[in-house]
């Protein structure tokens, strides 16, 4: 018979913050790391600013899945009473279901209507629900979503492979290149994009829904251009001393209104998501006057701009390499030549 579960409050746990003393709570389980600080591969800093606290979110921004199964044994056997889910964790239950109900509706809409509207309404939420997977895929793809490495495996096997027609395991390979090498020409293979193609009973209707899905995923397609194609390049591989930089080179936010967090997955914040990987998405907007003067302290670029001017940055580097590239005289030099003889 399984034992019943011992519970304290958050203000007894708070009594618990001296370094001969040291609780911490992590979705909902308390942990005595007393013996861990001077373990700690973070140092004991972390620990000790956060002593007697919860810290669900700071666990998840720095760790990586594998760390999970190391809590066990630092598991004191209490629960922390007054535990509640996070903004993340309550968003992604939203979104999730919400993926699920676009889902069953455009399943209902192409097979179960007859309609050209209902068609094209049907195409709409698809492309709004590739949208919203894409986010959760991307989220679970940096293990940020899930309290274990089997259940983002889950969530990447059914946002990337079933509903976007994205091989994860491609995905991670190519992503995780792009993190490291943000924005070269050479190593960034993140800069390349494929088609995905929808069929219904005839022509008229199938090129008509391919385009209505592809205009509502468009706008988060171009954002996702914006924030690394109006930014800074370079050529050859990235270096380890200069990472931090590279970063804010290759890297530009597009501002907008909170409320369009949620459509955009808080990717806008690209440079808060390239700094920090792991951070669930709703903190990503919490962090960025932090970063920002991060980047003035250290005489970083750190560029906000809206989005018609990110597109217009676009432009004038399509212009730049258009120009270059009729300068046949000159042809190793220009961006045409360096694109085609990218590594990625």
């Amino acid at each position: 018979m399984e034992a019943q579960k011992q519970y304290i409050t958050s203000e007894e746990l708070k009594k618990h913050n001296k370094p001969d003393d040291l609780w911490i709570s992590i979705q909902g389980k308390v942990y005595n790391v007393t013996d861990w600080v001077k373990q700690h591969p973070g140092g004991d800093a972390p620990l000790l600013n956060l002593a007697g606290q919860d810290v669900t979110d700071a666990f998840i921004a720095y760790h990586p899945g594998t760390a999970w199964e190391y809590l066990d044994k630092l598991f004191n056997g209490y629960y922390l009473q007054d535990f509640h889910v996070s903004e993340e964790g309550a968003c992604l239950f939203l979104v999730t279901n919400a993926v699920a109900m676009m889902f069953c509706v455009v399943l209902y809409g192409v097979l179960r209507c007859e309609s050209v509207g209902a068609h094209l309404g049907s195409a709409f939420l698809l492309g709004f629900l590739w949208v919203q997977s894409a986010h959760v895929g991307h989220d679970s793809g940096h293990y940020q979503v899930m309290c274990s490495r089997e259940f983002n495996k889950v969530a990447q096997l059914l946002s990337g492979n079933c509903l976007t027609g994205i091989s994860f395991a491609w995905w991670k390979w190519t992503h995780n290149a792009h993190h490291i090498a943000c924005n070269s020409l050479d190593y960034d293979p993140d800069l390349q994009h494929i088609p995905v193609f929808a069929f219904l009973p005839n022509w008229t209707e199938r090129v008509s829904f391919v385009f209505a899905s592809f205009a509502v995923t468009s706008v988060q397609h171009l954002q996702f251009c914006l924030n690394h194609f109006s930014a800074n390049v370079y050529v050859g591989p990235p270096s380890g001393n200069d990472w931090f930089e590279k970063q804010t080179g290759g890297t530009v936010d597009i501002s907008c209104s909170p409320y369009m967090d949620c459509f955009f997955g808080g990717l806008q914040f690209q440079l808060e998501h390239h700094l920090f990987p792991r951070l669930p998405r709703c903190h990503l907007r919490k962090i960025s006057p932090l970063v920002q003067d991060l980047c003035k302290k250290h005489n970083l670029p750190y560029r906000s701009v809206s989005f018609w001017e990110a597109n217009k940055w676009t432009i004038r580097t399509l212009r730049t390499a258009a120009l270059q590239a009729r300068d046949l005289a000159n042809p190793v030099n220009n961006l045409l030549w360096e694109a085609i003889n990218t590594h990625g």
